[in-house]
């Protein structure tokens, strides 16, 4: 049996989810755009890439410092973070979903599971790190994407609540700031969609 890819995972989804690929992709997209995006001129341009690295202020040395999330999602990649519940909730769908042999869990994503303490998901693929994403939200307590697809929930919700989903310290005006920088990056995403169709065309 030939592993499981991202069009077949992303059918496993569908199934219980509704949507279809393209509002799926989507979804992903706006938030990989955004978590990738640019957060000071002077740190290297990130934007899309799957080996990106999240930048934190360090207020004490007065500098921008690595800090540990990691790639398209910016999944956290220090011990039982959330690169690693990524990875364990994935599985879980995996074994849950898809009756017969434990085979059917791809080998990276074994590999990923059995050595599972500290998950950096920068050396994956785009369509691993989407697997990821999807598994992760899938099995996530208050994530559910149907909600997405039938209006009750907007995607900068879904990023807010689901994805960012901040700390229990944040402030009104924290939660609004980080709002408005994820609708300006859903705007900048659409305008570079339409350059580049233009330039297609």
């Amino acid at each position: 049996m030939d592993e499981i890819g991202l069009n077949e995972f992303l059918q496993l989804i569908i199934r219980d989810k509704g949507g279809t690929p393209q509002q799926y992709n989507q979804l992903m997209d706006y938030i990989a755009f955004h978590e990738t995006g640019p957060v000071d001129a002077s740190l290297p341009d990130q934007r899309m890439k799957t080996d990106a690295v999240q930048y934190k202020w360090d207020s004490k040395k007065k500098k921008w410092v690595k800090g540990t999330g990691r790639g398209l999602f910016m999944f956290e990649s220090h011990e039982d973070a959330g690169g690693n519940t990524a990875v364990n909730r994935t599985v879980n769908y995996l074994k849950k979903s898809v009756p017969g042999p434990i085979s059917v869990i791809p080998e990276w994503l074994n590999d990923l599971y059995k050595n599972k303490k500290s998950v950096d998901v920068s050396s994956l693929t785009a369509d691993q790190q989407k697997i990821l994403f999807l598994g992760y939200h899938k099995e996530h307590p208050t994530s559910d994407f149907s909600n997405v697809w039938s209006g009750e929930q907007s995607i900068q919700d879904f990023w807010l609540s689901n994805h960012w989903a901040g700390s229990s310290s944040s402030t009104p005006e924290k939660i609004a700031s980080k709002l408005d920088l994820f609708n300006k990056s859903m705007v900048a995403k659409d305008s570079v969609d339409v350059l580049k169709a233009k330039e297609e065309e």
